[in-house]
């Protein structure tokens, strides 16, 4: 088939979503797809500093992946509004450049947030008749009312209008966490055309990955025991609690912890490490896919943390890679949350309730001194990835969903 893919993360940019999808696609390369992207110029925010200052070209062609980029005036930043701006102009961008591109795709898979780019699929569907699905990652507005950040009365109105027709209206649609199916549900989605697939890993990249482990020596912390949190550094994810069990945990010195990533509070968190004198933490920026995992690799405990508020059905991208690579979670998230669910079911952590320093704290002093216990939930992280995120198994169902739009639309053409 040729299938187009929408997201707005692409590599040089760093996390999850440009990982995920790049994967993604080289897998649908490797089943014998023909694969076209379009996504956005690398924004110098969302990079590591070495890739900065450097020209990419708009089109280029990436382990056989076609990819075309976009380029439009904005620059986002931590602004808020220029963000929300940024939503609602990309659909318009990308499908200019799909215009440009002059081919016929037989299925379209777009990544979902920003919730806009579900009216691409639609203009594309109508169009050309090319059938598209949805694949939500995130549930949008919902993220971002239950924060704060977003308290537009008019916007969200409008944001909720577009979230109803989001789930009524594309021919298929994708979420990577079990509650996200039933939230559709109820929110008008079509039963029968919801499913959940999780986000996926290459088992053998993994396995690679694995056996990087040179982190604390370079950092000359090698005698001590390495929680981390490596990830996007925004209000969502909760992170004081992870500077305040540290600043409670002074007293061990053999304990540190590391937040690692960007984004909105970066300098926040910096300043409180640096005014409160929190010595056994440290705040360090994006870093490349292989130090990335290098450093959770090296980690004793891997922590996956969200805001108390955050209600919204969620998987974060990360879990996967943490789960992937045999490491232990802290889940510091909501207790109904998705993540806190997988992570009891299948044994490889410990969930806590966020803003509960004293649970923090507990669970971090539980898995320092029960090596077996780490262990034990190593594997088991490890078996759920193979049985849930292996990358092939969720392409092969991919396939499956793609080919019955296809005979849809020949069935369509042909009555």
């Amino acid at each position: 088939m040729r299938i187009l893919v929408v997201v707005a993360y692409w590599l040089p940019e760093i996390g999850s979503g440009a990982h995920l999808y790049y994967d993604l696609a080289k897998e649908f390369v490797k089943h014998g797809h023909e694969v076209h992207v379009i996504t956005s110029y690398p924004r110098k925010y969302n990079m590591h500093e070495s890739d900065i200052g450097k020209r990419y070209p708009m089109d280029e062609v990436m382990d056989g992946i076609s990819v075309h980029r976009c380029t439009y005036p904005l620059s986002r930043r931590d602004l808020l509004i220029l963000r929300g701006l940024e939503h609602f102009i990309l659909p318009h961008v990308y499908y200019r450049r799909f215009k440009k591109l002059n081919m016929k795709f037989d299925v379209v898979l777009i990544y979902i947030p920003p919730l806009p780019l579900y009216n691409l699929g639609e203009k594309i569907r109508r169009k050309t008749g090319t059938p598209y699905v949805l694949n939500f990652q995130d549930i949008h507005p919902d993220e971002l009312t239950d924060v704060g950040v977003l308290k537009n009365r008019l916007v969200i109105y409008l944001l909720k209008r577009l979230e109803k027709k989001a789930y009524r209206d594309p021919d298929y649609i994708t979420v990577m966490s079990p509650n996200g199916v039933e939230l559709i549900k109820q929110r008008g989605g079509r039963k029968e055309n919801i499913e959940c697939i999780y986000n996926s890993i290459n088992m053998d990249e993994i396995e690679k990955y694995r056996k990087i482990k040179t982190f604390k020596k370079k950092e000359g912390i090698e005698d001590k025991f390495l929680v981390t949190y490596a990830g996007i550094l925004s209000p969502f994810q909760g992170l004081d609690d992870i500077l305040d069990v540290a600043k409670e945990m002074k007293e061990h010195e053999d304990i540190m912890f590391y937040i690692v990533g960007d984004g909105m509070i970066r300098k926040k968190l910096e300043e409180r490490v640096k005014e409160e004198k929190i010595h056994n933490a440290r705040v360090l920026g994006l870093q490349p896919r292989n130090v990335y995992f290098d450093i959770i690799n090296s980690s004793d405990v891997d922590i996956v943390s969200l805001d108390r508020r955050m209600t919204a059905p969620c998987v974060p991208g990360k879990l996967v890679n943490l789960l992937g690579l045999g490491k232990p979670v802290i889940a510091n998230v909501p207790p109904t949350n998705d993540t806190a669910r997988i992570v009891k079911e299948y044994n490889c952590g410990i969930v806590v309730q966020p803003g509960n320093i004293e649970e923090f704290k507990r669970a971090v002093l539980k898995l320092k001194n029960d090596k077996k216990l780490r262990e034990e939930m190593s594997r088991n992280g490890i078996k759920f990835v193979e049985e849930k995120m292996n990358l092939t198994k969720n392409v092969k169902r991919y396939e499956e969903i793609f080919k019955m739009l296809v005979e849809r639309v020949g069935d369509r053409n042909a009555g």
